[in-house]
């Protein structure tokens, strides 16, 4: 079985909100709770907080959006791709 990946395509950082927000999309299918993510290049654990609501943007794409912890700022980079555990 292909794990699912997720490619991050836009890093927003809200004050406001618990964590970095990462909009990606995902391959080899879709999330269907908050996952265990592994950094291709670095191989270090991406500590997911939740996914976030769909907006009328990831709906009208396909896009997922994930909430990550903010220890992780340096792995949360547009280009950066996940893989999960």
């Amino acid at each position: 079985m292909t794990a699912i990946q997720f490619h991050v395509n836009e890093v927003f950082d809200i004050p406001t909100r618990g964590g970095l927000i990462a909009v990606g999309s995902t391959r080899n299918g879709d999330f269907v709770s908050v996952p265990r993510l592994r950094d291709d290049a670095s191989g270090q654990t991406i500590h997911v907080l939740g996914v976030d609501h769909p907006t009328p943007r990831t709906q009208r794409t396909g896009e997922t959006i994930l909430v990550v912890d903010r220890a992780d700022a340096d792995l949360v980079q547009v280009g950066r791709l996940w893989t999960a555990e």
